[in-house]
């Protein structure tokens, strides 16, 4: 009786360590998918899908008119994969025009989560960020809604 006592204790403490090992791998990988202020690592690109997707513009052009000159555009984006998705950028001024040219209007995103292209100036500047098969149209006299294809959309205006 006193070993099958002993015996049960033992197995009690094991299961114990089991459940705190297994708790502790949990957090751990947990942890590596968050930086913790709820979204995604900005070098992860496998991303943390419960994360909702979102674009930000870091570097805002002037504002200005004309086919004759370009400025740089970039950004960042969170929650999604960025194998599977790209960002388009849109200029306005008389409508939304893609940028930097219909033919050339996919921008990679960079492993890193960040994203640059050219782009035509404009009085604001719009940013989207879409699943790989979305394909924009050249110009618009709105902007697409989120949804579908379209995971999220930023609109700034641009700098005086």
């Amino acid at each position: 009786m006193k070993y099958k006592v002993l015996t049960d204790v033992i197995a009690s403490k094991r299961s114990t360590l089991y459940l705190i090992v297994f708790l502790a791998f949990l957090v751990a990988c947990q942890g590596n998918t968050s930086n913790g202020a709820g979204s995604a690592s900005a070098n992860d690109s496998t991303q943390n899908h419960t994360t909702k997707p979102e674009i930000q513009i870091t570097e805002v052009p002037p504002k200005g008119a004309g086919p004759d000159r370009v400025e740089r555009i970039a950004g960042t984006v969170s929650g999604v994969n960025a194998r599977e998705c790209k960002v388009i950028v849109f200029a306005h001024t008389d409508t939304w025009y893609v940028q930097p040219y219909i033919e050339s209007s996919d921008t990679e995103i960079r492993d890193s989560n960040t994203w640059q292209t050219d782009t035509h100036l404009g009085s604001q500047y719009a940013a989207l960020l879409v699943k790989n098969s979305y394909k924009p149209p050249s110009g618009t006299g709105r902007l697409p809604d989120v949804g579908g294809p379209i995971l999220a959309s930023v609109v700034v205006d641009a700098k005086p």
